[in-house]
């Protein structure tokens, strides 16, 4: 797997930062009003824990008017900046801009698993300046998603490495990957996506099946009543432990909104 360059992270910094310099300006709007000025986890004197009993808003789980969105790593780096400045709006700016290099960075990782060093570097330069990405770069709230971005792009890396040369499993990668993922979760819901795109790579990918493959093997060991390859047991093996990793967040998140949805006001 080709590493990236010091000159490559040096291009895609220089080109984030001359895309986004001019949000060290801006001020908070829009949402940033309700997560940023009139939420008092921000606070020091609000009790840190409040932060893993409230949503996104500082509004508490159990209340009906909550909107459910348990976000509480997003907001602790809101706290974080808060320490730091207070209420000033360019240092929330600046950890947006610089999140969103890391995450370009982390997506050239990624797109060099699957593409050429050239392909691979114009598509994260494309990624970088993308203008689908102002809202979450140039808004505070956003940086939800450049959080939960960058630790499902690093789930995925460190899920690329749970498979050895000769195909077996190596289990730290997928626990790295399972508390990555938990972590994503954490700054936002979607986070949780990416073990869909682990278990694709993992049956597509690591493992080289195709879905006639899949089919022939399947429809053997019921004719011939065998048992599968010791490959498809591994694979199933793997996906098992992703599955079940998934679901216990799934019943973790029902937990804290308390099976409830979200009743929203005109």
């Amino acid at each position: 797997m080709a590493v990236v360059s010091w000159k490559e992270v040096l291009l895609l910094s220089v080109l984030v930062v001359g895309c986004y310099w001019n949000t060290l300006w801006c001020g908070f709007v829009f949402d940033d009003v309700s997560a940023i000025l009139d939420n008092k986890d921000l606070r020091p004197a609000t009790p840190l824990r409040n932060l893993f009993l409230n949503d996104f808003w500082g509004t508490p789980m159990a209340e009906e008017r909550s909107h459910k969105s348990y976000r509480p790593l997003t907001v602790l780096t809101f706290r974080l900046n808060y320490l730091f400045s207070e209420l000033s709006p360019p240092s929330y700016h600046l950890l947006n801009v610089l999140l969103h290099g890391l995450v370009c960075v982390l997506f050239l990782r990624v797109c060099r698993t699957f593409l050429d060093k050239t392909s691979s570097l114009v598509a994260a330069l494309l990624f970088a300046v993308h203008p689908i990405h102002t809202e979450a770069v140039t808004g505070v709230v956003g940086r939800a998603e450049l959080l939960s971005s960058s630790f499902l792009l690093a789930a995925f890396l460190a899920y690329t490495r749970s498979t050895s040369r000769d195909r077996s499993i190596v289990w730290t990668p997928i626990g790295v990957t399972v508390v990555l993922v938990s972590a994503a979760t954490l700054c936002k819901e979607q986070g949780i996506t990416v073990v869909g795109i682990c278990c694709v790579h993992e049956v597509f990918v690591a493992q080289g099946f195709t879905l006639p493959m899949l089919l022939d093997t399947f429809l053997q060991v019921l004719r011939d009543k065998a048992s599968f390859p010791y490959t498809v047991l591994q694979t199933l093996l793997k996906l098992m432990v992703l599955i079940i990793s998934t679901l216990l967040l799934v019943i973790v998140r029902v937990q804290v909104i308390q099976s409830q949805l979200p009743v929203f006001t005109r």
